[in-house]
């Protein structure tokens, strides 16, 4: 793709020109170990999209930050010369009931809120992948699986909304 700048034509490559395929990668603070995993599970998945990573203190931080990070219309493009939106979001987290003594309150309002987002962005693909487990055992079991499921539905859905 060519584009004049200041009277001449500059190659733009496909890579440069992908920055309309940016996703939001939100995740949580807690349990490090198990996030940066998570972190590198999703980014592997996702290599073809140019992520934006953002690190919320926990899981009932997630929405706020996911909508300051989208608001006014997303962030700058100064390739394509204009304000685009995330074409997804990825939410990463953990909550373990064992750990926490308002579990319920956490998942249900973390689940209530990102659902929330998704309905006032219907344009956008927005993924909840924050676990919720009594323990670490279940954490671990579940981990990669979740991880690479709900990062390929990301895509998944992103494919059915552009279409």
């Amino acid at each position: 793709m060519y584009v004049t700048k200041k009277y001449r034509k500059e190659y733009i490559s496909p890579k440069k020109r992908r920055r309309s395929k940016e996703i939001l990668i939100v995740h949580t603070s807690w349990y490090e170990q198990y996030i940066s995993e998570m972190l590198n599970i999703s980014k592997e998945i996702l290599k073809d999209f140019d992520c934006d990573i953002a690190t919320a203190p926990g899981a009932l931080e997630l929405y706020a930050l996911a909508l300051h990070k989208i608001s006014k219309n997303g962030y700058h493009d100064s390739w394509a010369g204009k304000n685009v939106q995330y074409v997804g979001i990825i939410f990463l987290g953990i909550v373990i009931r064992g750990e926490t003594s308002h579990y319920d309150l956490v998942t249900q309002e973390t689940f209530r809120s990102i659902n929330v987002l998704s309905e006032n962005h219907p344009q956008m693909a927005i993924i909840n992948n924050v676990i919720c487990v009594e323990n670490k055992e279940q954490l671990e079991a579940r981990l990669i699986k979740n991880t690479t499921n709900n990062t390929k539905a990301l895509i998944q859905l992103i494919n059915e909304k552009s279409s």
